[in-house]
């Protein structure tokens, strides 16, 4: 990911959420912090606070949430575990969503979010 395609990916990302999404750096990542993102009703609780790190030395935007976040049946996501970014703690998750630069960073979110529909 070069430097043009995380600028491409932080306009597109403030074009939709707006004055909602903090921009920090981080050594060479950029962290995009998204206040409030809607997941589905039944989630536990239904938004949460995203982080986008885009990374020079990963191939795709990595997305982490606020720890504790509950899938829909109520569980916590299968292979979940915490990790310190930039002195705040968020909660990683597995999921794998294709990505090549110039992919449009909303529908990778969507993807992120559908992860909490599911019920593992």
């Amino acid at each position: 990911m070069d430097a043009g395609e995380l600028n491409r990916i932080t306009t597109q990302l403030a074009s939709v959420y707006g004055q909602t999404v903090k921009v920090g750096q981080e050594g060479q990542r950029r962290l995009l912090q998204i206040e409030r993102v809607e997941l589905y009703p039944d989630c536990q609780p239904s938004h949460t606070t995203m982080l986008v790190v885009l990374d020079p030395g990963h191939p795709k935007p990595q997305v982490f949430v606020t720890p504790g976040q509950l899938l829909a049946n109520g569980r916590l996501p299968k292979n979940n575990s915490n990790i310190l970014i930039a002195g705040q703690t968020w909660m990683q998750f597995s999921f794998n969503i294709q990505w090549s630069d110039g992919d449009n960073i909303m529908r990778f979110l969507a993807a992120a979010r559908q992860r909490f529909a599911q019920n593992e």
